[in-house]
Protein backbone atom coordinates (compact mmCIF):
# COMPACT_ATOMS: atom_id res chain seq x y z
CA UNK A 1 0.00 0.00 0.00
CA UNK A 2 2.99 2.35 1.01
CA UNK A 3 4.93 1.70 -2.66
CA UNK A 4 1.39 2.44 -4.38
CA UNK A 5 0.83 5.46 -2.51
CA UNK A 6 4.18 6.65 -3.75
CA UNK A 7 3.88 5.53 -7.23
CA UNK A 8 0.79 7.69 -7.53
CA UNK A 9 0.98 10.89 -8.83
CA UNK A 10 0.40 14.24 -7.50
CA UNK A 11 -2.97 15.71 -8.22
CA UNK A 12 -3.04 18.31 -10.56
CA UNK A 13 -4.49 21.90 -10.34
CA UNK A 14 -7.72 22.65 -10.92
CA UNK A 15 -8.24 23.49 -14.67
CA UNK A 16 -10.07 27.00 -14.43
CA UNK A 17 -7.10 27.99 -12.32
CA UNK A 18 -4.37 26.82 -13.98
CA UNK A 19 -5.97 28.57 -17.07
CA UNK A 20 -5.79 31.79 -15.19
CA UNK A 21 -2.12 31.42 -14.18
CA UNK A 22 -1.42 30.15 -17.60
CA UNK A 23 -2.69 33.47 -19.19
CA UNK A 24 -0.62 35.55 -17.06
CA UNK A 25 2.56 34.31 -18.07
CA UNK A 26 4.12 35.38 -21.38
CA UNK A 27 3.87 33.28 -24.01
CA UNK A 28 7.57 33.19 -24.22
CA UNK A 29 8.09 31.37 -20.54
CA UNK A 30 4.83 29.87 -20.79
CA UNK A 31 5.39 26.49 -21.17
CA UNK A 32 8.56 26.29 -18.68
CA UNK A 33 7.32 28.50 -15.72
CA UNK A 34 3.64 26.56 -16.26
CA UNK A 35 5.35 23.28 -16.26
CA UNK A 36 7.12 24.45 -13.17
CA UNK A 37 4.71 25.20 -11.40
CA UNK A 38 2.32 22.26 -12.09
CA UNK A 39 5.16 20.04 -10.53
CA UNK A 40 5.43 21.71 -7.46
CA UNK A 41 1.68 22.09 -7.11
CA UNK A 42 0.39 20.78 -3.20
CA UNK A 43 -2.75 22.71 -2.64
CA UNK A 44 -4.47 25.42 -4.48
CA UNK A 45 -3.54 28.08 -2.15
CA UNK A 46 0.26 27.10 -2.53
CA UNK A 47 -0.08 27.42 -6.07
CA UNK A 48 -1.56 30.38 -5.90
CA UNK A 49 0.61 31.89 -4.12
CA UNK A 50 3.86 30.36 -5.96
CA UNK A 51 2.15 31.88 -9.30
CA UNK A 52 1.92 35.30 -6.87
CA UNK A 53 5.57 35.13 -6.50
CA UNK A 54 6.98 34.05 -9.67
CA UNK A 55 5.12 35.33 -12.38
CA UNK A 56 5.67 39.18 -12.09
CA UNK A 57 9.06 38.20 -12.36
CA UNK A 58 8.53 37.18 -15.42
CA UNK A 59 6.82 39.45 -17.03
CA UNK A 60 9.60 41.97 -15.86
CA UNK A 61 12.13 39.59 -17.34
CA UNK A 62 10.17 39.52 -20.39
CA UNK A 63 9.57 43.20 -20.18
CA UNK A 64 13.17 43.85 -20.13
CA UNK A 65 14.51 41.56 -22.77
CA UNK A 66 11.42 42.62 -25.69
CA UNK A 67 11.87 46.26 -24.66
CA UNK A 68 12.16 48.34 -28.01
CA UNK A 69 13.90 51.33 -26.28
CA UNK A 70 13.96 53.60 -29.50
CA UNK A 71 10.22 52.57 -30.75
CA UNK A 72 9.37 53.10 -26.99
CA UNK A 73 10.61 56.34 -27.35
CA UNK A 74 8.84 57.12 -30.28
CA UNK A 75 5.74 56.62 -29.38
CA UNK A 76 5.72 57.98 -26.20
CA UNK A 77 6.53 61.18 -28.33
CA UNK A 78 3.21 60.74 -30.25
CA UNK A 79 1.97 60.04 -27.11
CA UNK A 80 3.19 63.44 -26.15
CA UNK A 81 1.88 65.17 -28.52
CA UNK A 82 -1.88 63.89 -28.97
CA UNK A 83 -2.83 63.17 -25.55
CA UNK A 84 -0.61 65.07 -23.12
CA UNK A 85 1.92 64.42 -20.43
CA UNK A 86 -0.37 62.17 -17.97
CA UNK A 87 -1.38 59.86 -20.69
CA UNK A 88 2.31 59.32 -22.04
CA UNK A 89 3.15 58.77 -18.60
CA UNK A 90 0.08 56.13 -18.29
CA UNK A 91 0.39 54.64 -21.19
CA UNK A 92 4.59 53.79 -21.38
CA UNK A 93 4.25 51.42 -18.52
CA UNK A 94 1.20 49.76 -20.62
CA UNK A 95 3.38 49.96 -23.87
CA UNK A 96 6.16 47.84 -22.01
CA UNK A 97 4.12 45.26 -20.09
CA UNK A 98 2.41 44.75 -24.14
CA UNK A 99 6.01 44.28 -25.34
CA UNK A 100 6.34 41.03 -22.37
CA UNK A 101 3.72 39.44 -24.00
CA UNK A 102 4.89 39.41 -27.01
CA UNK A 103 3.78 36.44 -29.32
CA UNK A 104 6.10 33.96 -30.10
CA UNK A 105 4.30 32.74 -33.51
CA UNK A 106 2.08 34.42 -35.87
CA UNK A 107 -1.40 35.26 -35.32
CA UNK A 108 -3.86 33.14 -35.98
CA UNK A 109 -5.58 33.90 -39.34
CA UNK A 110 -9.22 33.32 -37.54
CA UNK A 111 -7.40 35.95 -34.81
CA UNK A 112 -6.42 38.47 -37.53
CA UNK A 113 -10.00 38.81 -39.47
CA UNK A 114 -11.67 39.06 -35.99
CA UNK A 115 -9.78 41.94 -34.79
CA UNK A 116 -10.03 43.50 -38.48
CA UNK A 117 -13.95 42.92 -38.02
CA UNK A 118 -13.74 44.75 -34.50
CA UNK A 119 -11.95 47.81 -35.76
CA UNK A 120 -14.22 48.26 -38.46
CA UNK A 121 -17.23 48.04 -36.19
CA UNK A 122 -15.79 50.82 -33.72
CA UNK A 123 -15.58 53.17 -36.05
CA UNK A 124 -18.96 52.38 -37.04
CA UNK A 125 -20.42 52.40 -33.50
CA UNK A 126 -18.96 55.97 -32.81
CA UNK A 127 -20.02 57.41 -36.04
CA UNK A 128 -24.05 55.67 -35.10
CA UNK A 129 -23.30 57.14 -31.89
CA UNK A 130 -22.62 60.61 -33.23
CA UNK A 131 -25.35 60.93 -35.60
CA UNK A 132 -27.89 59.96 -32.43
CA UNK A 133 -26.43 63.02 -30.52
CA UNK A 134 -27.26 64.88 -33.98
CA UNK A 135 -23.59 66.39 -33.81
CA UNK A 136 -23.97 66.58 -37.35
CA UNK A 137 -26.72 68.69 -38.29
CA UNK A 138 -25.72 71.16 -35.62
CA UNK A 139 -22.97 71.59 -37.52
CA UNK A 140 -24.53 72.30 -40.72
CA UNK A 141 -23.52 68.98 -42.20
CA UNK A 142 -26.11 67.61 -45.44
CA UNK A 143 -27.68 64.09 -44.25
CA UNK A 144 -26.60 62.66 -47.76
CA UNK A 145 -22.80 63.78 -46.74
CA UNK A 146 -23.20 61.61 -43.83
CA UNK A 147 -24.69 58.89 -44.75
CA UNK A 148 -21.71 58.57 -47.48
CA UNK A 149 -19.62 58.67 -44.49
CA UNK A 150 -21.57 55.89 -42.64
CA UNK A 151 -21.42 53.82 -45.97
CA UNK A 152 -17.61 54.47 -46.12
CA UNK A 153 -17.28 53.36 -42.70
CA UNK A 154 -19.16 50.51 -43.48
CA UNK A 155 -16.88 49.68 -45.92
CA UNK A 156 -14.07 49.41 -43.29
CA UNK A 157 -14.41 45.95 -42.48
CA UNK A 158 -13.70 44.14 -46.07
CA UNK A 159 -10.82 46.48 -46.43
CA UNK A 160 -9.08 45.66 -43.02
CA UNK A 161 -10.08 41.72 -43.51
CA UNK A 162 -8.36 42.37 -47.01
CA UNK A 163 -5.45 43.84 -45.84
CA UNK A 164 -4.90 41.42 -42.76
CA UNK A 165 -5.22 38.52 -45.83
CA UNK A 166 -2.16 40.11 -47.96
CA UNK A 167 0.08 40.09 -44.93
CA UNK A 168 -0.78 36.41 -44.26
CA UNK A 169 -0.52 35.64 -47.78
CA UNK A 170 2.72 37.37 -48.06
CA UNK A 171 4.42 36.13 -45.17
CA UNK A 172 3.47 32.82 -46.25
CA UNK A 173 5.43 33.39 -49.19
CA UNK A 174 8.48 34.77 -47.30
CA UNK A 175 8.80 32.03 -45.37
CA UNK A 176 11.40 29.97 -45.53
CA UNK A 177 11.83 26.11 -45.07
CA UNK A 178 13.38 25.91 -42.23
CA UNK A 179 13.87 21.47 -40.67
CA UNK A 180 15.30 19.92 -37.50
CA UNK A 181 18.42 19.22 -38.78
CA UNK A 182 20.82 20.61 -41.35
CA UNK A 183 24.63 21.21 -42.47
CA UNK A 184 26.08 23.85 -41.81
CA UNK A 185 27.24 24.82 -45.31
CA UNK A 186 23.39 25.00 -45.69
CA UNK A 187 22.87 27.29 -42.55
CA UNK A 188 25.71 29.69 -43.46
CA UNK A 189 24.06 29.82 -46.97
CA UNK A 190 20.75 30.92 -45.39
CA UNK A 191 22.45 33.38 -43.36
CA UNK A 192 24.55 35.13 -45.95
CA UNK A 193 20.65 35.09 -48.04
CA UNK A 194 19.24 36.63 -45.30
CA UNK A 195 22.14 39.33 -44.82
CA UNK A 196 21.90 39.99 -48.17
CA UNK A 197 18.44 41.27 -48.05
CA UNK A 198 18.34 42.98 -44.66
CA UNK A 199 21.36 44.64 -46.39
CA UNK A 200 19.89 45.75 -49.34
CA UNK A 201 16.87 46.65 -47.49
CA UNK A 202 18.45 48.91 -45.17
CA UNK A 203 20.25 50.47 -47.65
CA UNK A 204 17.06 51.29 -49.80
CA UNK A 205 15.42 52.91 -46.73
CA UNK A 206 18.22 54.31 -44.99
CA UNK A 207 18.61 56.57 -48.64
CA UNK A 208 14.87 57.20 -48.99
CA UNK A 209 15.12 58.83 -45.15
CA UNK A 210 17.64 60.93 -46.28
CA UNK A 211 15.72 61.92 -49.31
CA UNK A 212 12.60 62.36 -47.37
CA UNK A 213 15.08 64.51 -44.39
CA UNK A 214 16.38 66.86 -47.24
CA UNK A 215 12.93 67.53 -48.50
CA UNK A 216 11.58 68.16 -45.19
CA UNK A 217 14.17 70.85 -44.63
CA UNK A 218 13.86 72.35 -48.44
CA UNK A 219 10.47 73.59 -47.85
CA UNK A 220 10.95 74.57 -44.01
CA UNK A 221 9.10 71.51 -42.13
CA UNK A 222 9.52 70.96 -38.79
CA UNK A 223 13.02 70.72 -37.71
CA UNK A 224 12.90 67.44 -35.47
CA UNK A 225 11.62 65.01 -38.49
CA UNK A 226 14.47 66.31 -40.41
CA UNK A 227 16.64 65.48 -37.82
CA UNK A 228 15.70 62.18 -36.49
CA UNK A 229 14.99 61.22 -40.67
CA UNK A 230 18.24 62.04 -41.29
CA UNK A 231 19.92 60.43 -38.01
CA UNK A 232 18.30 56.56 -38.37
CA UNK A 233 18.71 56.94 -42.35
CA UNK A 234 22.86 57.43 -41.36
CA UNK A 235 22.52 54.87 -39.32
CA UNK A 236 20.89 52.31 -41.95
CA UNK A 237 23.44 53.47 -44.40
CA UNK A 238 26.31 53.04 -41.90
CA UNK A 239 25.42 50.49 -38.99
CA UNK A 240 22.29 48.25 -39.43
CA UNK A 241 23.42 45.71 -41.94
CA UNK A 242 23.95 42.37 -40.20
CA UNK A 243 27.20 40.96 -38.82
CA UNK A 244 29.74 39.37 -41.43
CA UNK A 245 30.27 35.52 -40.33
CA UNK A 246 33.53 35.05 -38.56
CA UNK A 247 36.28 33.05 -40.55
CA UNK A 248 36.19 30.18 -38.46
CA UNK A 249 33.09 29.31 -36.37
CA UNK A 250 31.07 26.04 -35.55
CA UNK A 251 27.45 25.20 -36.16
CA UNK A 252 26.09 26.16 -32.33
CA UNK A 253 27.79 29.53 -32.57
CA UNK A 254 26.63 30.30 -36.42
CA UNK A 255 22.97 29.61 -34.87
CA UNK A 256 23.56 31.76 -32.04
CA UNK A 257 24.27 34.94 -34.36
CA UNK A 258 21.58 34.25 -36.67
CA UNK A 259 18.79 34.32 -34.09
CA UNK A 260 20.66 37.68 -32.68
CA UNK A 261 20.68 39.07 -35.82
CA UNK A 262 16.89 38.58 -36.67
CA UNK A 263 15.73 39.66 -33.66
CA UNK A 264 17.77 42.70 -33.86
CA UNK A 265 16.21 43.35 -37.39
CA UNK A 266 12.96 42.46 -36.18
CA UNK A 267 12.99 45.44 -33.88
CA UNK A 268 14.32 47.86 -36.16
CA UNK A 269 11.53 46.85 -38.59
CA UNK A 270 9.19 47.78 -35.87
CA UNK A 271 10.53 51.08 -35.40
CA UNK A 272 10.71 51.73 -38.74
CA UNK A 273 6.91 51.00 -39.29
CA UNK A 274 6.29 53.49 -36.46
CA UNK A 275 8.87 56.27 -37.99
CA UNK A 276 7.48 55.83 -41.49
CA UNK A 277 3.93 56.59 -40.00
CA UNK A 278 4.75 59.19 -37.82
CA UNK A 279 4.53 62.26 -40.30
CA UNK A 280 0.79 61.08 -40.82
CA UNK A 281 -0.07 60.69 -37.27
CA UNK A 282 1.27 64.12 -36.42
CA UNK A 283 -0.77 65.72 -39.47
CA UNK A 284 -4.01 64.33 -38.31
CA UNK A 285 -3.17 64.90 -34.81
CA UNK A 286 -2.49 68.84 -35.97
CA UNK A 287 -4.44 69.36 -38.88
CA UNK A 288 -8.00 67.49 -37.48
CA UNK A 289 -7.88 67.20 -33.89
CA UNK A 290 -5.75 69.99 -32.44
CA UNK A 291 -7.64 72.33 -35.32
CA UNK A 292 -11.05 70.91 -35.17
CA UNK A 293 -10.94 71.39 -31.06
CA UNK A 294 -9.52 74.96 -31.72
CA UNK A 295 -11.88 75.71 -34.16
CA UNK A 296 -15.21 74.24 -31.87
CA UNK A 297 -16.00 71.85 -34.33
CA UNK A 298 -15.93 68.29 -32.72
CA UNK A 299 -16.91 66.40 -35.41
CA UNK A 300 -13.60 66.91 -37.51
CA UNK A 301 -11.94 66.03 -34.32
CA UNK A 302 -13.40 62.71 -33.73
CA UNK A 303 -12.58 62.42 -37.86
CA UNK A 304 -9.24 62.97 -36.84
CA UNK A 305 -8.70 60.46 -33.65
CA UNK A 306 -10.43 57.97 -36.08
CA UNK A 307 -7.52 58.09 -38.50
CA UNK A 308 -5.34 58.21 -35.92
CA UNK A 309 -6.68 54.85 -34.64
CA UNK A 310 -6.87 53.14 -37.96
CA UNK A 311 -3.40 53.93 -38.69
CA UNK A 312 -1.89 52.96 -35.56
CA UNK A 313 -4.07 49.62 -36.60
CA UNK A 314 -2.33 49.01 -39.41
CA UNK A 315 1.02 49.87 -38.11
CA UNK A 316 0.32 47.11 -35.33
CA UNK A 317 -0.98 44.31 -38.12
CA UNK A 318 2.56 45.06 -39.81
CA UNK A 319 4.25 44.66 -36.81
CA UNK A 320 2.33 41.72 -35.38
CA UNK A 321 2.83 39.82 -38.31
CA UNK A 322 6.29 40.20 -39.37
CA UNK A 323 7.49 39.78 -35.08
CA UNK A 324 5.32 36.70 -35.47
CA UNK A 325 7.12 35.26 -38.32
CA UNK A 326 10.66 36.23 -36.97
CA UNK A 327 9.71 34.54 -33.77
CA UNK A 328 8.99 31.39 -35.59
CA UNK A 329 12.06 30.92 -37.47
CA UNK A 330 14.12 32.06 -34.47
CA UNK A 331 12.44 29.05 -32.23
CA UNK A 332 13.13 26.62 -35.19
CA UNK A 333 16.34 27.76 -35.23
CA UNK A 334 16.77 27.02 -31.81
CA UNK A 335 15.56 23.45 -32.03
CA UNK A 336 17.68 23.06 -34.91
CA UNK A 337 20.58 20.53 -35.04
CA UNK A 338 23.80 19.90 -36.71
CA UNK A 339 23.47 17.11 -39.88
CA UNK A 340 26.25 15.59 -40.42
CA UNK A 341 27.28 15.19 -44.28
CA UNK A 342 27.14 11.57 -45.37
CA UNK A 343 30.37 10.34 -45.53
CA UNK A 344 32.26 8.17 -48.56
CA UNK A 345 30.95 4.33 -48.88
CA UNK A 346 34.11 2.56 -48.50
CA UNK A 347 34.57 -0.06 -51.17
CA UNK A 348 33.24 -3.48 -51.36
CA UNK A 349 34.75 -6.40 -50.11
CA UNK A 350 33.85 -9.82 -51.42
CA UNK A 351 33.99 -12.21 -48.49
CA UNK A 352 34.09 -16.14 -49.33
CA UNK A 353 30.98 -18.20 -49.33
CA UNK A 354 30.44 -19.45 -45.79
CA UNK A 355 31.15 -23.39 -45.59
CA UNK A 356 28.70 -26.00 -46.63
CA UNK A 357 28.18 -26.51 -42.68
CA UNK A 358 26.94 -23.16 -42.02
CA UNK A 359 24.32 -23.30 -44.55
CA UNK A 360 23.09 -25.81 -43.10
Amino acid sequence: MEAAALNTPPAPPPEWLERIVLAAIPPAAREAVGGDLWETYQAPRQYVAEALRTVPLVILSQARRNLNFPALMLQGALSYSCLGTLATLALLPILMLLGAYQATARPAPRRAFRESILMAAFVTIVLLQLMTMHIATQLGLEHFNWLSLFLQALLLSPLLCLFRAGLILLGDRRTGSLSGAIAMEKLEQDYRAFAGRARRRNLAEGAALALAAACCFYFGWNLLPVRLFGLVGLYLLLHAAPRALPARGDFVSLRAQYQQELARQQQLRQFLWWLWFTPALVALNAGLIQAGLASGRPLIAVMGAIGVALLCFLVTALNREHGGRVQEQIGLLDRMREAMMPETAPPAISLPSSPRWQRR
